[in-house]
């Protein structure tokens, strides 16, 4: 145990730190933590026009809401469309805003040139006459024989992730290097700031704009697709991988080891994890509003429904083994701990029993999540809960944001339940050694 925990703190720990310091990796978080409650709203939005009252012979059948979504469901659901169905746009522009920041650019302006970016490679615009589609008149509010501008936004969801996170940063390297080789638009200091600001923006938009529509004319007059397709192609294979079980349990193991070794292992890996699970869960949300069977079990908030109740290490389960100590120490900390681990909350248990750096404690804390985390990846698998629709705030109680997320599926709160309760039998054996241990250097 100490050659480990001298491998951790020499080796694990300077890589956890480069990690978290990567400038890109904390420009795509930026860009995910900036979109998460617009993707929240959007997704409960999905929820609600999805809600399971609509077959005749569910016994949670009601008449009236199937009469409501059959007349609405088009017009009720457009915030979903403009939320999570356009999460790379808004990504685009978070990564954007953040990478500028880092360089000590204009964050605003930056933002724009991302989406900017993005958009020239990811959406088709052009005008249609509108007898070319059928019930545009009405849909659009648009009058007969009148044309209206049609967008290709296909890739504009999260189809188009990898592209805006890759364009963003390209569009912002781009404009760095011609800021600091000062090929950019200087104004008098009389000029107000932000005309200034905006000026000094042309010369990196005319770049941006001739390698990225060049690039764009190129892949659909030689491929026949558009550039966000071929990237989804290059990444198919990880995001097929993503959703195995060993997928989910090596990611578990470095979020956990970071977490032990003192460091915040979440936000170290946010940035792919994201990348992944919010793709799963737009593929998720697609099949749902479709009607078609629902294929990703590692999307949305998967981990925070059956994994993370309590916090990382499913903590939730120690804070009532804790509570239940006979030591003085312990069990004042659980009561503390009781009410922020309910929302997922778990420093003061990680760094007041603690669990940072404690050996004894170490096997449970690494275990529990990877046991719970088979255990509920299994039964999603084989249909024993459903598969994650909706995206809940991390901050949810693991057993509602499990019923929330799987489209008021109550056999996934109940699985999370149990998950919570096998986690407080596997820690408290390794909790009363600890109790012991401290016991024993008092004496």
């Amino acid at each position: 145990m100490s050659n480990f925990m001298n491998l951790i703190e020499k080796k694990l720990m300077p890589i956890a730190a480069k990690v978290g310091q990567n400038r890109y990796l904390n420009a795509i978080k930026d860009g995910f933590v900036y979109t998460m409650p617009f993707l929240i709203i959007g997704s409960f939005i999905l929820l609600l026009v999805n809600l399971p009252f609509t077959d005749p012979k569910n016994v949670l059948y009601m008449e009236w809401y199937s009469n409501l979504m059959g007349a609405f469901k088009g017009d009720l659901v457009q915030p979903f469309y403009v939320s999570m169905g356009i999460i790379s746009l808004f990504v685009s522009y978070g990564i954007g805003m953040s990478l500028s920041n880092y360089y000590k650019l204009n964050g605003t302006t930056g933002g724009f040139l991302s989406m900017y970016a993005f958009l020239l490679i990811s959406a088709k615009l052009d005008w249609l006459p509108i007898g070319q589609a059928e019930g545009a008149s009405s849909l659009f509010l648009i009058g007969e024989g009148g044309w209206m501008p049609v967008m290709d936004a296909r890739y504009l969801d999260a189809k188009g992730l990898f592209t805006a996170i890759l364009g963003a940063i390209i569009a912002i390297e781009i404009f760095r290097v011609l800021v600091q080789r000062k090929f950019v638009i200087k104004l008098p200091d009389s000029v107000p700031p932000a005309i200034a600001k905006s000026f000094e923006l042309l010369i990196p938009i005319v770049v941006v704009t001739i390698l990225y529509h060049t690039i764009n004319i190129l892949v659909m007059k030689n491929l026949g697709v558009m550039v966000p397709e071929v990237i989804l192609k290059t990444f198919a294979p990880l995001l097929n991988m993503s959703d195995s079980l060993l997928s989910l349990i090596i990611l578990l193991l470095i979020i956990h080891l970071f977490w032990f070794a003192g460091l915040h292992g979440t936000n170290i890996v946010v940035a792919v994890v994201n990348s992944i699970t919010l793709s799963n869960l737009a593929t998720n949300q697609a099949a749902l509003q479709a009607g078609e069977t629902i294929p990703k079990i590692f999307a949305g908030g998967f981990v925070d429904s059956f994994i993370f109740m309590g916090g990382v290490g499913t903590t939730l389960g120690l804070t009532f083994a804790m509570i239940r100590s006979t030591n003085t120490h312990i069990k004042s900390i659980g009561k503390l701990s009781l009410l922020p681990a309910i929302f997922n909350i778990n420093e003061p248990i990680m760094f007041g029993t603690p669990i940072v750096m404690n050996p004894l404690l170490f096997i449970p804390f690494i275990t529990v999540p990877i046991v719970n985390g088979t255990i509920a990846w299994f039964a999603t698998k084989y249909g024993l809960v459903s598969k994650i629709v909706t995206l809940v705030p991390w901050t949810t109680p693991g057993p509602l944001a499990a019923l929330l997320a799987t489209n008021f599926d109550f056999s996934a709160a109940i699985l999370s339940l149990v998950l919570i309760l096998l986690s407080y039998f596997i820690y408290t054996p390794f909790l009363k050694i600890y109790t012991n241990s401290l016991k024993e250097g008092e004496m």
